[in-house]
């Protein structure tokens, strides 16, 4: 059976596996490797199962181990185009390691399937991923974006489980110590998903089936775990937790267990 593993999901780094003890793949690398690989195997995961490397941007918090990972594990880096070009200009990846453009189509990886869609966001290029598992089964990751667009949904209504981004409370970025400009950006259509809207995209997808829910990419900042919690269960009021839809929120350094799917 498939499993996510949110290992790291935060403003400081973030880092996700989608598979098995035996084989899987890493979506993003935005903390040291030594921290990656002693996750993985507090899981009871050794890293000879990673397969692949999916970065969804070149931001540091999704980058920066990947460097020291790509040299112990050689396996292949895999995203748009652009953020390849940054990685092999920004010598962001050993070159043990082959970097492979996803131009539309769906890769394989590590016996799984997997379709990246563009994600809005304040860098050159950024995208989330759909997984598909050998039982047919799907999940997505999808964080870093300003709005939902109605192609992100599309996909994400197609998933089992969903990594969600759910960033900020706009009453603690309002009045939080960061300079306007910082804040503006956040903020933009191109930033971050604040709560209320993470909210309002959960609705629309437990009524077109979507059953399980991680939150994600909280910013220790403009928010907190229970707040991020909070604003979603009110979001989707008129459902029942537990029994419409599945719900937990990703600390930073993630929720210490599998989310099958």
């Amino acid at each position: 059976m498939a499993r996510m593993y949110p290992l790291f999901s935060s403003s400081s780094g973030n880092c996700t596996y989608i598979g098995d003890e035996s084989s899987g793949i890493l979506i993003d690398a935005g903390v040291s490797c030594k921290r990656i690989c002693t996750a993985l195997n507090d899981r009871g995961i050794e890293t000879s199962a990673v397969k692949a490397i999916f970065i969804t941007h070149t931001h540091s918090d999704h980058i920066a181990g990947l460097k020291v990972l790509t040299k112990k594990l050689e396996v292949p880096v895999y995203s748009l185009r652009g953020n390849l070009e940054i990685l092999a200009r920004e010598d962001k990846v050993s070159p043990v390691s082959d970097l492979y453009e996803m131009n539309g189509s769906p890769v394989q990886a590590a016996g799984y399937e997997i379709t990246a869609f563009d994600t809005p966001h304040d860098t050159p290029v950024s995208c989330g991923f759909r997984v598909t598992a050998p039982s047919g089964a799907d999940c997505a990751v999808c964080t870093d974006l300003g709005h939902v667009t109605e192609d992100i949904h599309n996909e994400l209504t197609k998933c089992r489980l969903v990594l969600l981004e759910s960033n900020y409370d706009p009453k603690m970025l309002r009045t939080g110590p960061y300079p306007p400009d910082l804040k503006q950006r956040i903020a933009s259509e191109h930033g971050h998903l604040s709560n209320h809207d993470c909210g309002a995209e959960l609705v629309k997808l437990v009524k077109a089936g979507v059953y399980s829910f991680v939150l994600g990419h909280i910013s220790q900042h403009n928010n907190t775990v229970q707040l991020a919690e909070s604003s979603a269960v009110r979001a989707l009021c008129e459902f029942e937790r537990g029994e419409d839809y599945l719900l937990t929120a990703a600390k930073p350094e993630g929720i210490g267990r599998a989310v099958i799917f």
